[in-house]
């Protein structure tokens, strides 16, 4: 987790929806009241919350991992005897999953594509894992991505969806990425059926002694308190996240 100003000049804003230059290290930060060149919730492993609901035994058939990243998640499934394909929009996040898949020795598919669209995408998949993607898009995203799921699953298949939720908490996660339950509803309305909406957690690279370094490179001054955050027993930051399980319709 490097605090040195990478090169190139490309600039990721709290506005921001293209994480490519995050994941390819070559980014800087702009309105967050920081510096990084890394994608805070792409931990070196797959997120907590998702092995727990895996080991449910939530997952069946056919699964795409929607907005996969680095492809931990996608990764650990296929571990456990899962046929799984990881789709991002991001080429930095696929190459990386790619590699990790051919290092680890899976057959495994990655690749880029849009998930407002999923053109070329073979259908027929029975559930959805959505780690952190469904928060980046606008509401006119969200619709088109619903339909766009609905047309590349089964019936009956099920979605496990997981967003940024409303909290109180100040600076992080950046607001526009914070979603309301009726968000949900009305978005995933007419291809989604909603069985639950619970609380639950995203583990970050992000520690309470990062933040106070970069309060000491920027002067003393940060637009939020460190200690506000919970972290997990590896002192991780953890922000809030809503978990959406919904069936299709």
């Amino acid at each position: 987790m490097s605090t040195e100003e990478p090169q190139g000049g490309e600039v990721y804003t709290a506005g921001s929806a293209n994480f490519d230059p995050l994941y390819a290290g070559k980014v800087r930060t702009e309105g967050l009241g920081m510096k990084f060149d890394f994608a805070p919730w792409n931990i070196p492993e797959p997120q907590p919350v998702v092995v727990a609901l895996e080991a449910s035994g939530a997952f069946r058939g056919k699964v795409l991992d929607a907005g996969c990243g680095t492809g931990q998640n996608s990764l650990h499934l296929k571990s456990r005897g899962h046929q799984v394909t990881g789709l991002d929009f991001s080429p930095s996040a696929i190459g990386q999953a790619q590699e990790r898949a051919r290092e680890r020795g899976l057959d495994m598919t990655f690749a880029v594509s849009d998930a407002t669209a999923f053109e070329g995408v073979e259908g027929g998949f029975e559930t959805v894992l959505d780690y952190g993607l469904y928060h980046v898009l606008t509401d006119e995203q969200r619709r088109k991505y619903a339909a766009a799921l609905h047309r590349v699953t089964a019936p009956g298949a099920r979605l496990h969806l997981f967003a940024f939720a409303e909290s109180e908490l100040v600076g992080l996660p950046p607001q526009q990425l914070r979603v309301s339950k009726d968000n949900f509803r009305v978005n995933l309305e007419g291809t989604w059926r909603i069985l639950a909406i619970e609380d639950s957690l995203c583990t970050t690279n992000h520690t309470r002694e990062y933040f106070e370094k970069q309060r000491a490179e920027t002067g003393g001054t940060l637009p939020f308190d460190p200690n506000a955050f919970d972290v997990d027993a590896k002192g991780r930051i953890v922000y809030p996240m809503s978990y959406v399980h919904a069936e299709r319709v």
